[in-house]
């Protein structure tokens, strides 16, 4: 039968990564070697996941528009819709709108304004500052 020799760490005197019968322990080179491709996954995994989770808020926001504003605002903000022509609804791109605070943008989509009806029953604080959020993104796709 062979007999059976591994590197170990530095133990009891013995250099590292000489042969000690019957240890099996990884040797300091190998973890040198190893350590920088571990932190650099590391460091890859969490931009991915970052980049995920900011994915997952623009879905997220997109998906709420869609469905409490675009049926009057349209997929794009613009208003071009049948309600959004008949009840002249500014196009969320304009100046007229982009001018306005986040602030005053939250207000409007909680508390309404003319026809517009409030959504603070029906969306949260959240989703209401993502959809001021869309709003601002909806003026730089335009």
């Amino acid at each position: 039968m062979a007999k059976k020799e591994t590197f170990v760490w530095l133990n009891d005197g013995a250099a590292n990564g000489a042969v000690i019968p019957g240890k099996t322990r990884m040797p300091l080179f190998a973890l040198v070697l190893i350590a920088p491709v571990l932190v650099a996954l590391a460091m890859l995994t969490s931009t991915t996941i970052a980049t995920v989770d900011a994915a997952s808020a623009d879905g997220v926001e997109e998906t709420t528009f869609k469905s409490s504003c675009a049926m009057c605002h349209g997929a794009d903000g613009s208003g071009d819709t049948a309600v959004g022509k008949s009840m002249h609804i500014p196009d969320l791109h304009s100046a007229q709108v982009q001018k306005q605070s986040d602030a005053q943008l939250a207000e409007v989509i909680s508390n309404g304004k003319n026809a517009m009806p409030p959504f603070k029953g029906s969306l949260n604080p959240d989703q209401i500052n993502g959809l001021v959020a869309h709003v601002r993104q909806l003026s730089e796709k335009k």
